[in-house]
């Protein structure tokens, strides 16, 4: 009998060989802790809520996430068992024992409808085709309630030219097709494509490799 194709992911840093490299690039030149605690801070938790951190990676922000508010449930999802597994060992080292992670895909979310008060994204989308991009914003809307919020952090439109040229490196790595939207800004169009409300641009860094960019939207 013929197996199911496995469907394809981009591990973290493109190449699995670099994903133990991951933490440490990540926290050295991009101020990690302190952009994703834009995220967290932008969010105001309350005790009950269900919160999901979208490709978590090796799980920092779902670690901030449940370090902030002990109280919220926080599940992390991503493609890649590899990362998945030294996202468990890092909650393990931290006792954060209550953090659950789930294999999945970000436009196959295995979760119902209306079940998250909060999803949170960082350093993801520009990894995703376009349509991609899309089937994940809807995705996220569907597993959100009413008058839930999502939260995102990516490379987006630069604001000047030396962050411009900061952010080849990344295109470089990880595709023209996929990064050449966020030079022009697509994260706030596609909120409003995939019926977002109150779409915010919340903060903006200057990294080492381009400019990055925090935004908050509601499910109406």
């Amino acid at each position: 009998m013929k197996m199911p194709q496995k469907k394809a992911y981009i591990p973290a840093l493109k190449y699995h060989w670099l994903t133990r490299f991951y933490d440490p690039l990540i926290e050295w030149g991009m101020q990690e802790k302190k952009m994703k605690m834009k995220l967290v801070n932008q969010a105001s938790l309350q005790p009950g809520e269900q919160v999901m951190d979208l490709a978590c990676g090796t799980g920092t922000l779902a670690l901030l996430l449940q370090q902030s508010q002990p109280g919220i449930q926080v599940i992390g999802v991503d493609a890649d068992p590899e990362i998945l597994a030294i996202a468990n060992s890092k909650m393990k080292e931290n006792r954060a024992n209550s953090i659950l992670f789930e294999e999945g895909f970000s436009d196959q979310l295995p979760f119902s409808t209306n079940l998250f008060h909060h999803v949170f994204t960082s350093l993801f989308i520009h990894h995703l085709t376009l349509e991609k991009k899309k089937e994940t914003f809807e995705e996220v809307r569907r597993v959100l309630k009413s008058g839930g919020q999502f939260h995102l952090l990516d490379f987006e439109k630069p604001q000047n030219g030396m962050m411009r040229a900061a952010f080849l490196p990344v295109q470089i790595l990880d595709g023209f097709k996929t990064t050449s939207p966020h030079v022009k800004g697509i994260i706030p169009d596609l909120l409003k494509e995939t019926e977002f409300a109150a779409i915010e641009e919340t903060g903006q860094f200057s990294t080492i490799l381009g400019t990055l960019r925090t935004y908050r939207a509601f499910k109406p």
